[in-house]
């Protein structure tokens, strides 16, 4: 049984630092370039939230943006810095972001910093925060990870899979990849049978969302409302292979995180999966939203 830490405590494991500046080397994914394409303007100040070795400030730095990057783990800026010493990288709270009102153009967050916040009302002020120190009418991108695609996922993808046309390229499949798409991917083969990716998908989807996804019914009824709220999980794994002990996470529901932003001030733009967004499809609704990737696109608008 694995023993739960703090997420300062997993994100200054070597292990956990070494595999994301190895993913810092490599880059964006092609459904986090793509969300920068369509959202994100061209030019101006934007802030990295949970930027850990600076993967997302590195890549955009490159691509003529001035990134600043915070993160709580100063292990992991540590890594960043080693990786560049021109980064501009900072250790902050997202609950309390050391910036004054107004001071960015766009904000983005990938993979998910907002989801290591326990308590709906600590998660609603970190959108608050992000808010305060941003511009009439910037912009905030923000990608989740649902662990693992739900079953419904993947029997529309079996669907899709065999009905379509040899002209047309199977859903749910790189159809080009970046280099960090090859490195999360690495331990996929290259040319894998329909069925048994689904097979393996699907057995993927039983260890993550059974057992959590049976008590995760029972939060509603809890005798002490708010300890542990629905989507609360504890997760081990924060690299491309698991590290000892387990850590706060939580799994959202799109709406639940289209009504925090909401309250915070900010206008949903776009949802889409990263399914839909690496294969340039659009998915149902209820597909999209049982996807194991989550992008979200708003605007401030107070």
């Amino acid at each position: 049984m694995r023993v739960s830490i703090s997420v300062e405590d997993k994100y200054a494991q070597p292990d956990v630092i070494d595999c994301w500046q190895n993913l810092s080397r490599a880059g964006l994914q092609r459904c986090e370039q793509e969300m920068v394409r369509r959202y994100l303007p061209p030019a101006g100040h934007v802030l990295d939230v949970g930027c850990g070795t600076g993967r997302a400030v590195l890549a955009l730095s490159r691509a003529g943006y001035r990134v600043t990057g915070i993160d709580l783990s100063l292990p992991m800026l540590a890594g960043g810095r080693r990786l560049s010493a021109e980064a501009r990288l900072g250790g902050a709270n997202l609950l309390a972001l050391p910036f004054t009102k107004g001071v960015f153009d766009s904000i983005f967050m990938f993979f998910g910093a907002l989801q290591h916040i326990p308590k709906r009302a600590n998660r609603r002020r970190a959108m608050a925060e992000m808010a305060r120190v941003a511009q009439a009418n910037a912009r905030l991108i923000i990608g989740l990870d649902n662990l693992a695609p739900a079953l419904g996922c993947y029997v529309y993808w079996l669907k899709e899979k065999l009905l379509a046309s040899p002209q047309r390229p199977p859903p749910a499949q790189l159809r080009s990849t970046t280099a960090v798409d090859t490195a999360l991917w690495s331990r996929e083969p290259r040319r894998v049978h329909p069925l048994l990716w689904h097979l393996r998908g699907v057995a993927r989807t039983l260890r993550w969302r059974t057992w959590p996804g049976l008590i995760d019914l029972t939060r509603p009824f809890n005798p002490v409302p708010g300890e542990v709220e629905p989507g609360d999980v504890q997760v081990a794994q924060f690299s491309l292979q698991s590290t000892p002990g387990k850590i706060y996470y939580h799994v959202y529901r799109p709406e639940a995180l289209i009504e925090d932003a909401a309250s915070a001030g900010w206008q949903l733009l776009g949802h889409h999966s990263g399914a839909e967004l690496n294969e340039d499809q659009i998915y149902p609704a209820t597909i999209r939203r049982l996807d194991k990737q989550q992008f979200f696109a708003f605007q401030r608008v107070s």
